[in-house]
């Protein structure tokens, strides 16, 4: 991305809002809105594919893409498995029960692929990609808010109930858990065996999970200044690991101990995941409508631009650009050719 970025096009979704982060494939980005239709746009100029609309529904998570099919979760509990080319629905699975983190497709050792649904109620499900039929479940006495992250034949699953889970992703049996002592609806980011987050109680937590039977924190961070909770999913590069707060503040860590090495504070919340940039930069997302462009050394922004309206829903980077939703309706690339 250049030091300088700009809106290079934006897609209008009509009288609505977008707070679901776009999912691309070959070029093309998917992503719902408030209202119930699912949008197919090309990344290089923001031309429509398709749309397909569904009546008394409403998209706010991401869809997942696997071979030529999306699925994609509404806010009524149904996840919805439509034809990448054209948006033709191929079958339902109704959960009842409302969901709020995405999908995701897993491959298993047969070859064929199982989408992993966390809901509201606090079930996993694991369906068959082809058919929607159900595989297996796992339940918790409280809602799971996050997409699952598969490692090493392993679904980690951060919930509500304050513990971050380890299943066996063929069987769905728990294999392990650690207690992390705050609820938290947030996707761990996973690398090197360990996996990174934020809870409702304003801790960050790095758990060690290569042994899933025995998943271990590895560090716990808290700010003294502020007890305000994470909401979203963090950024981790080879040096950081970056996330934001309901304190308006945006944190880099050591992703080795947990050490601070820089803060951030914006003039209003961050509620949409910052993006790692390639270069290590980190793009950060406001609830007023601003962009942020944030040094990965200093922890200062290097650029900044308003937009209005409000980001909630997490950007997405292909191709040379960044695409944001936004509440205004619009969605937004943002890029220019390098300096």
């Amino acid at each position: 991305m250049p030091n300088e970025p700009e809106v290079v096009w934006t897609y209008e979704a009509g009288e609505t809002s977008l707070e679901a982060t776009p999912v691309i494939a070959a070029g093309v980005a998917y992503f719902g809105d408030f209202d119930g239709t699912m949008h197919a746009v090309r990344v290089v100029d923001g031309s429509l594919v398709w749309k397909q609309s569904f009546d008394g529904s409403g998209f706010v998570s991401p869809a997942a893409v696997a071979g030529d099919a999306l699925f994609a979760p509404d806010m009524n509990g149904v996840v919805h498995c439509l034809a990448l080319k054209d948006g033709v629905e191929r079958w339902t699975f109704d959960s009842e029960s409302e969901m709020y983190g995405g999908p995701l497709v897993h491959k298993l050792v047969s070859g064929d692929s199982m989408v992993l649904l966390p809901t509201e109620g606090g079930t996993l499900y694991a369906l068959d990609a082809a058919t929607g039929k159900e595989l297996w479940s796992f339940a918790i006495d409280a809602p799971l808010r996050c997409t699952p992250t598969v490692v090493g034949g392993h679904a980690l699953l951060a919930g509500c109930d304050a513990k971050l889970h380890t299943l066996d992703v063929e069987t769905g049996q728990e294999t392990g858990a650690v207690e992390l002592g705050d609820p938290t609806g947030n996707t761990a980011a996973v690398v090197g065996g360990v996996a990174y987050f934020g809870t409702e109680g304003g801790s960050f937590e790095a758990v060690d999970a290569n042994d899933p039977a025995k998943p271990v924190v590895k560090w716990s961070y808290r700010d003294r200044r502020s007890s305000q909770g994470i909401r979203t999913a963090a950024a981790v590069t080879k040096d950081a690991v970056v996330y934001a707060n309901q304190g308006k503040l945006v944190v880099a860590l050591r992703p080795e101990n947990g050490d601070v090495l820089w803060q951030w504070r914006t003039r209003s919340r961050v509620d949409a995941a910052p993006l790692s940039i390639k270069d290590g930069r980190i793009l950060a997302a406001t609830t007023r409508g601003r962009l942020l462009l944030i040094d990965p050394v200093k922890g200062n922004p290097v650029w900044n631009y308003e937009v209005g309206g409000s980001f909630i829903g997490a950007p997405a980077a292909a191709d040379g650009v960044v695409l944001l939703p936004n509440t205004d309706g619009r969605l937004y690339a943002i890029g220019g050719k390098e300096d």
